[in-house]
């Protein structure tokens, strides 16, 4: 029975997040993960496209979507995220991914709530 329960708080976060159903202050910023759904995978480059070429949405944190971190949201960013994943590439930088340590983001966009710190 726990395990079920935890299942569906997990897919319910998941999929609150996803939809936008979780407050936007209480969502965490990871570098990288453009659609905003707590995992960076080809998603994500395929959000900062999607935006930039084809005229869809505006991704939920402009902040996130800067995987490579250069203050802008461009070509590059998804280049940088494809190059990661699939060619070892470098990681975003924090808060990303997979950083251990918690530091404050220096060009925070409006709307983007920071990693915890503690």
């Amino acid at each position: 029975m726990k395990r079920k329960c935890l299942w569906a708080f997990v897919v319910g976060l998941a999929c609150g997040s996803a939809w936008g159903w979780i407050p936007e202050d209480s969502r965490i910023l990871m570098r990288g993960d453009a659609n905003s759904d707590a995992v960076v995978d080809m998603a994500d480059a395929l959000t900062i496209t999607s935006y930039l070429y084809i005229g869809s949405a505006e991704p939920p944190c402009l902040n996130q979507a800067d995987a490579n971190n250069d203050g802008v949201v461009d070509g590059s960013d998804a280049i940088y995220l494809l190059q990661w994943l699939f060619n070892g590439g470098f990681s975003p930088p924090a808060p990303g991914p997979r950083n251990d340590v918690c530091v404050a983001d220096d060009d925070p966009y409006p709307g983007c709530a920071e990693a915890p710190c503690g």
